[in-house]
């Protein structure tokens, strides 16, 4: 899905044609899926959101965490501090971007209270649940949240076949992750602007 404006390469021969064309690369990712059912996944840390769309602590307190995953020098890093969370976060947990949340599958790992991972997940039209957005702080304390998140939230899908996200290319890490799941590739887009 791309925004108005923009349009998506599904080879990179045909990206190269189109940034010859005066294009600018916003994302190159690839597009991920995992099979469900999966494993059942308690975890005490980890809260979902109420039915209602609520976070589970105030985005204030989670946005420390957020904005510690994406440094300014991270592939994903989106400028903006605390107004991220009415301008990127609220819109997804309000369904106002790419689809309704699934609260039950949606949550935040909390430590003496303290968010120091979330995930986001919704019901995209035409893909089904989708991980719009999975962060943790990188303080190594906190580490494998990720990998804990995404098994908590794939039990939590029972009315789905498989869940879906994107990764940008060159986030090894972040897919490193995802395949440790049992995320699979399933296609590369790259997402570009035109003049």
């Amino acid at each position: 899905m791309s925004d108005a404006g923009e349009v998506e390469a599904h080879s990179e021969a045909e990206a190269a044609a189109l940034i010859a064309q005066g294009a600018v690369l916003v994302r190159n990712a690839h597009q991920m899926r995992l099979r469900l059912p999966h494993d059942t996944s308690d975890d005490p840390e980890i809260h979902s959101f109420s039915p209602d769309a609520n976070p589970p602590a105030a985005w204030i307190d989670a946005l420390p965490a957020f904005l510690a995953a994406y440094p300014p020098d991270h592939p994903d890093h989106l400028p903006g501090g605390a107004g991220l969370i009415e301008s990127y976060l609220v819109p997804y947990t309000a369904g106002a971007k790419l689809g309704a949340l699934i609260c039950s599958a949606s949550g935040f790992a909390v430590r003496h209270g303290y968010p120091y991972a979330g995930i986001l997940v919704v019901d995209r039209p035409g893909e089904g649940a989708w991980v719009c957005d999975i962060w943790r702080d990188p303080d190594p304390s906190y580490a494998g949240a990720g990998t804990r998140l995404l098994r908590w939230s794939a039990s939590r899908l029972d009315d789905f076949t498989s869940v879906g996200l994107a990764v940008t290319v060159g986030n090894d890490r972040a897919r490193r992750t995802y395949e440790r799941v049992g995320f699979t590739i399933e296609s590369t887009a790259w997402r570009l602007t035109m003049p």
